[in-house]
Order: C-alpha cells, then sequence, then structure tokens
C-alpha cells in the first residue's frame, strides 16, 4: 500500500475526523449560538481523553503512579491503550445504534 494512502487512513486522521463530526453534530443540533458554543466545550472536553489515549497510547501506557483510587504500579501495553481510546471515542455511536434499532 502507498505510504500517501497510509497516512490518510492513519488512526490519528480516522479519530480526529469523527471527533470532527461529533462536534459539527453537537453545533448543529443546539437551538442558539450560545448553547452551540456550550455544546462544543462540553463535547470537546469529553473527547480530550479519548483522543489523548489514541494519539499518545506508548506515553499514556508508561504512566505508573498515584492517582485518587487505586495506584497503577505497572505499565500498560500501548495496544491496549489505543483499543481503550477507540472504544471511548466510538461509544456514542454503539449507545446510539443499540438504543434506536428497531
Amino acid at each position: 500500500m502507498p505510504d500517501w494512502i497510509r497516512s490518510i487512513f492513519s488512526s490519528r486522521t480516522l479519530s480526529l475526523l469523527i471527533a470532527i463530526a461529533y462536534l459539527a453534530i453537537a453545533c448543529l443540533s443546539a437551538p442558539s449560538a450560545a448553547k452551540a458554543f456550550a455544546s462544543l466545550l462540553i463535547f470537546g472536553g469529553a473527547l480530550l481523553l479519548p483522543l489523548a489515549c489514541i494519539w499518545f497510547a506508548d506515553e499514556m501506557g508508561e504512566y505508573v503512579g498515584v492517582l485518587p483510587g487505586p495506584a497503577i504500579n505497572r505499565k500498560s501495553p500501548a495496544w491496549m491503550v489505543k483499543i481503550g481510546g477507540w472504544i471511548l471515542l466510538l461509544l456514542p455511536v454503539i449507545v446510539f445504534l443499540f438504543t434506536y434499532r428497531y
């Protein structure tokens, strides 16, 4: 496969396109400009963790330390962090498909 096709369909590009689609839907479904801005902020904040897991899986998987709650005492494999990011990113679509299926 040529490199330009691989670069177009990389996980970063695809995840960014999905995030932009979420933000466009959130903006278009708001009745006023103020509510559109608020929904953009809310959805943009909600998209930060999935995009960070997809884009920076190696760095996030290497975190070992104490968070509020149980401590993380081992490194996580990058592929698992990336899969978790994809699940979080696609979760609204999955819930929508299972909820509104006929």
